[in-house]
């Protein structure tokens, strides 16, 4: 049986964006990394000590996984290398003549797959807006006004139980955004996209875990019922939040 949530593994093909010189690697790198279905935004952080020593931490955005050491950082004339031990990942790519972009490859356990890392600039672009249609934005809106709160739910995989809570908040410009813990797995923060609340149907997805979860809102606004999906397999979900005294 596929493991449900795992968060930790990343296996994944990215694409970047950014600017740099040849000479000078420090500053953001991300790329969207896809495996399947499943699309994983990373970002490597890449900083120069005064000493030119080279260090970076590791995002994989859509996991929820943040600040992930990379042990080692080499740039050799213009091949740049990045080993990231926690999640036994090892990157290798070339830069381009402008130093902004590097094409190469992430292996990580027995795969290899093309990874093109651009070096981005200003604030964290994982932060970008979720583009949505003009139907699904008035859904998410929806889902602001009517799912926001912490719900609770458990999941029966068959082999375990596995406790969820479901974080569902409305932005400053009324949109629904959130998040998804497994509190048995210790797997908190799994970023949530395309939420929306239609026909009295909540769906969203967790691109980082390829899940996919669909339930109707009960009547009184305090239980979701539906299903989980992921690789594959399709599993009743119910989540209920805490009526409001």
């Amino acid at each position: 049986m596929v493991s449900l949530l795992a968060t930790t593994i990343l296996l994944c093909s990215a694409v970047v964006s950014g600017a740099a010189n040849t000479n000078d690697v420090s500053g953001n790198w991300s790329g969207t990394l896809e495996v399947g279905s499943m699309k994983l935004r990373v970002i490597f952080k890449i900083n120069k000590s005064a000493g030119s020593a080279l260090t970076a931490t590791m995002d994989s955005v859509d996991q929820g996984a943040r600040d992930i050491p990379v042990d080692v950082v080499t740039l050799k004339d213009k091949a740049l290398r990045m080993e990231v031990k926690a999640v036994s990942g090892i990157y290798e790519g070339t830069l381009d003549s402008t130093g902004n972009k590097a094409t190469g490859q992430w292996t990580q356990g027995p795969q290899t797959l093309p990874l093109v890392l651009e070096k981005k600039q200003g604030k964290d672009s994982s932060l970008e807006a979720e583009k949505f249609s003009p139907a699904d934005l008035a859904a998410n809106k929806q889902a602001a006004l009517k799912v926001a709160g912490t719900w609770n739910g458990t999941l029966a995989t068959g082999m375990a139980n596995l406790r969820l809570r479901l974080n569902i908040s409305k932005s400053s410009t009324g949109n629904a955004t959130g998040t998804l813990d497994s509190l048995d797995q210790g797997a908190n923060g799994i970023p949530l996209s395309a939420i929306t609340l239609k026909d009295g149907k909540v769906r969203f997805e967790a691109l980082g875990i390829g899940g996919v979860y669909e339930g109707k809102l009960a009547a009184d606004g305090y239980t979701l019922a539906g299903q989980w999906q992921q690789g594959g397999q399709i599993l009743p979900l119910e989540f209920k939040k805490p009526a409001t005294k």
